[in-house]
């Protein structure tokens, strides 16, 4: 069951007042480290923008404190995910208490855009790459117009001068032997012309160099947000537990359904214990 808990019975209350106190202390502990600062960076077409940025290494060292600080916790580690530009920092926790199974996920959710570095070095690599791009479109132009007048001599030649588009096409489809012939006699064609592959050859050396001139800028909105906020992609600070029942302790077998109104006293008090023992943690490192 994800925590809160939707029961109004002592146990859900209960549970629920502890799991607030672990959401604030997160987000108190957490937010000192999303502290941003203003960057300049280098658009495609070349303006200049300013954009507010945060160091995403601050929090994973944060939750190798906590992971450090919560001793009884089994813990995955600190983890790392990204889908596209969408990228996450998270910790995970998990105890038994008795017969019940508990779980937290504690993480960030963030953008990391790419920007050029302020060089207007970017600048000239474009305009290279303009023209690069026409002196190729030119260059092919003439190739293909040499290399049709040379398939065209070719098929006057063999007889299918006069068989149509659609003709030759057809002819063409059946007659694989008669394409690699072709494809023979106008291949020569493209040694002619040396200086396409150098512009080949150039337009990769200059995007190489433009690619080295990224740089990736991590944004965050310092707010609070829950899980069902994660997975469609907000960005913020986020904290969920949730909490199972064992049915055989041996093969570890849970099930998320509880009846909250049949917790006894004694394990109400444990699993708080343990829920508190979460919220100190953060509030220490909060005030660390």
């Amino acid at each position: 069951m994800r925590i809160p808990l939707k029961e109004d019975d002592p146990f859900s209350k209960e549970i629920n007042n502890a799991f607030e106190d672990i959401r604030r202390a997160h987000f108190e502990a957490v937010r000192p480290q999303l502290e941003t600062t203003m960057v300049h960076a280098m658009l495609g077409d070349g303006s200049i923008t300013q954009t507010k940025v945060f160091e995403p290494e601050r929090v994973s060292s944060l939750y190798k404190k906590m992971i450090f600080s919560l001793e009884e916790w089994i813990s995955t580690g600190v983890s790392r995910s990204n889908t596209d530009d969408l990228h996450r920092i998270y910790c995970q926790f998990a105890q038994d208490v008795g017969r019940y199974h508990l779980s937290g996920y504690f993480g960030i959710q963030f953008h990391s855009l790419q920007y050029y570095r302020v060089d207007n070095r970017v600048i000239d690599i474009q305009r290279q790459l303009a023209h690069v791009a026409e002196q190729a479109s030119q260059t092919f132009d003439i190739m293909a117009h040499k290399g049709n007048a040379v398939i065209q001599k070719e098929l006057e030649g063999l007889g299918y001068a006069d068989l149509g588009f659609e003709g030759l096409f057809a002819k063409l489809f059946e007659d694989d032997k008669l394409v690699r012939y072709l494809e023979s006699k106008a291949s020569p064609v493209e040694n002619e012309f040396p200086q396409f592959e150098e512009l080949h050859s150039k337009k990769k050396e200059l995007f190489a160099e433009l690619y080295g001139l990224l740089i990736e800028l991590q944004q965050i909105s310092c707010v609070s947000i829950d899980h069902d906020k994660l997975m469609q992609g907000e960005e913020g600070v986020t904290a969920y537990l949730d909490i199972e029942i064992i049915k055989n302790q041996k093969s570890k077998e849970r099930d998320a359904y509880i009846n909250t109104k049949k917790v006894p006293k004694e394990a109400t008090i444990q699993i708080v214990s343990k829920l508190k023992s979460i919220s100190r943690a953060l509030q220490n490192l909060a005030n660390s």
